[in-house]
């Protein structure tokens, strides 16, 4: 009877009790309770975010989950901002033909510092980060996160332009991450400040209450695409062909970006992984998908004909649980 009740009590993560509350899989690394802490969805979408009940016990958590959001309804989140942790995702945007992201899982810190450049590069540092993120609470958070990476130290500003203005007093930086908007208009104003040289690698990045909101965001991009979460030390490792000793050169962390990226595109790239049961033929297939090919493309890129193409996607809908293509691709990016 013991055991029974600690499974009720904590049972697996991503399970929903009968009021709505949850465990999310991917928490257990950042907080305290691991993934066994209890979560509720609060606010009403674009704004309905993750909320960490703080216990993992299932009717505290309802209590505090309660107050939370009659909270919420009250005040509304920019009040309540600097007192309730939230989940929120972290999207680096690589390449964008074809489109290329990782993410990330992270939380808000209660209480966070404003979230300026207030922070040194150390000697350690390998890899000198600058984000610019307008909102406070989510600048804080992602100095705090990305500057514990290792081999990373990390700087934030309020906006491209405040950066952009204060060339003189502002931190080197190897690695600007910017809204992802911005990200191409960026490079003009940095190259006529710095004559073309030292320049640092600009990438855009996005924030989302959940990886589901990534997706959504660049459906139906032509030219193929590849969503892949990894866990925070390793968010930034496409990069690591293309870095020297000391830190990161725009020009060969490009090339080393698209090999990266290249692998993983390939269809071969999927043969060695092992993900729900699917055959090496249903991977490869998978992975063709993802880069934006049709029934007839694929048949040609395999050496198969159309009709066996159709037959491995309906055993690999079978498999998934899955209905269409882009929820099929959607559970072969999380592996």
């Amino acid at each position: 009877m013991q055991n029974h009740r600690s499974k009720q009590q904590y049972p697996m993560s991503g399970s929903e009790s009968a009021e709505g509350l949850t465990r999310r899989k991917y928490a257990g690394t950042l907080r305290d309770l691991g993934d066994r802490e209890w979560f509720a969805a609060v606010g009403e979408s674009p704004r309905r975010w993750y909320v960490p009940l703080g216990t993992t016990e299932l009717k505290q958590a309802e209590r505090n989950a309660h107050e939370i959001k009659a909270d919420v309804a009250a005040q509304g989140w920019s009040r309540l901002a600097t007192r309730i942790p939230r989940e929120f995702v972290f999207a680096v945007y690589w390449l964008e033909a074809p489109l290329a992201v990782t993410y990330v899982t992270l939380f808000t810190l209660p209480r966070t510092r404003s979230g300026t450049a207030d922070l040194e590069p150390t000697a350690a540092a390998r890899r000198r980060i600058v984000v610019i993120e307008a909102d406070d609470i989510l600048r804080g958070a992602l100095i705090h996160w990305l500057g514990g990476i290792p081999g990373c130290t990390c700087v934030g500003w309020q906006s491209t332009t405040a950066w952009l203005r204060h060339s003189r007093n502002r931190p080197d930086a190897d690695l600007l991450l910017v809204p992802r908007m911005e990200a191409s208009v960026v490079a003009d104003p940095l190259r006529r400040q710095r004559g073309g040289a030292d320049l640092p690698l600009v990438l855009g990045h996005g924030i989302f209450p959940t990886s589901d909101d990534i997706f959504a965001a660049v459906s139906g991009v032509e030219s193929g695409y590849f969503l892949r979460r990894r866990m925070l030390p390793s968010l930034f490792e496409p990069l690591d062909g293309g870095r020297s000793e000391d830190r990161t050169e725009p020009a060969t962390g490009i090339r080393g970006v698209r090999r990266y990226f290249q692998n993983l595109f390939a269809p071969h790239a999927a043969e060695d992984s092992d993900f729900g049961g699917l055959t090496r033929r249903e991977r490869q297939i998978l992975t063709c998908i993802q880069r934006g090919l049709r029934d007839k493309e694929i048949a040609a890129t395999l050496q198969i004909s159309p009709l066996t193409v159709h037959t491995h996607l309906k055993h690999v809908f079978n498999k998934l649980g899955v209905h269409t293509r882009t929820e099929a691709v959607v559970k072969f990016l999380e592996k």
